[in-house]
This record gives structure tokens, sequence and C-alpha cells, in this order.
């Protein structure tokens, strides 16, 4: 897997290999939004955010 960084400032879609396409939506300053193909969402505040990140820097 690539260590690509992405800009936390718009929207950035995950298009994997059966054609799905989840997006997370990080426009919202206050919460990011994670949507997938099936009408699915989870919004995250910023905290829960970075604290989801935190969790799975340290599973390496």
């Amino acid at each position: 897997m690539n260590d690509r960084r992405v800009s936390e400032k718009d929207i950035v879609t995950l298009c994997g290999v059966q054609g799905c396409c989840p997006t997370i939506d990080f426009t919202d300053s206050q919460n990011v939004i994670l949507k997938d193909d099936f009408g699915g969402r989870v919004q995250l505040t910023r905290n829960e955010w970075e604290e989801l990140k935190t969790k799975f820097s340290q599973k390496k």
C-alpha cells in the first residue's frame, strides 16, 4: 500500500476493485462523514476521527 498523504479538507473517494466508491467528506469543520455506495452514512466528530486514526496507526 502506498503511503500517500490525503488532504483532510475536501471529499476523498476510495474506489475499490469491485467498483465500489465510498467517500470521506472533510468539508465540515466539525465533522467527518463517511458514505458507502448503499446509502449508509457515518458521522464522526473531528475528535472521534482523530481517535480512530490513532487506533489504526497503533496497529502497525
